[in-house]
């Protein structure tokens, strides 16, 4: 028996078949490889969230004046920060690490509120409000007060300091 012998009828739905299953496996495909990058940046994006946080509780985990033993701490959470930070968060990142290399004294706050900020959107946390007042942290807190988000711009401030966000 031959393919002709079977006559139209049966080789359009073989051919109508063989399309489908073509069309599918493309289907297939084209999906598992969306999928895949979607995974890919929800990995990045997680490393990013990680390695954000991480550094935000070494320059903010502390109440209290740092200590010389915390330095190479407080580098690596600046290099962390001009690696996966946002523009405004290297530029901070970026001078407070060539303070730190002329031993000159640093304030760190405004780098702990754009991360707190940051961190507080990307994870669909509310501001916190500017009634809340917090305490300063980081490393050489002793001397200033900080506040919670306010301000109406959803931002952190230190007293006297200028907004961070235009």
């Amino acid at each position: 028996m031959q393919l002709s012998d079977l006559g139209p009828l049966p080789l359009s739905i073989i051919a109508s078949l063989v399309v489908a299953v073509f069309l599918l496996a493309i289907r297939i495909f084209v999906m598992q490889r969306m999928q895949q990058q979607r995974q890919r940046e929800n990995r990045q994006e997680t490393e990013r969230l990680k390695s954000l946080v991480a550094a935000y509780r070494s320059l903010a985990g502390s109440f209290s004046p740092a200590t010389g033993e915390h330095r190479s701490q407080i580098e690596e959470a600046l290099g962390d920060i001009v690696l996966f930070g946002s523009l405004r968060q290297v530029e901070l990142a970026a001078g407070y690490a060539l303070a730190v290399t002329r031993g000159e004294p640093v304030d760190y706050q405004s780098l702990i509120n754009e991360l707190r900020f940051d961190l507080r959107t990307q994870l669909g946390l509310a501001p916190i409000p500017a009634s809340m007042v917090l305490p300063a942290s980081g490393p050489g807190s002793g001397v200033r007060s900080g506040r919670g988000e306010g301000g109406g711009a959803g931002r952190a401030r230190t007293p006297g300091a200028p907004s961070t966000r235009g």
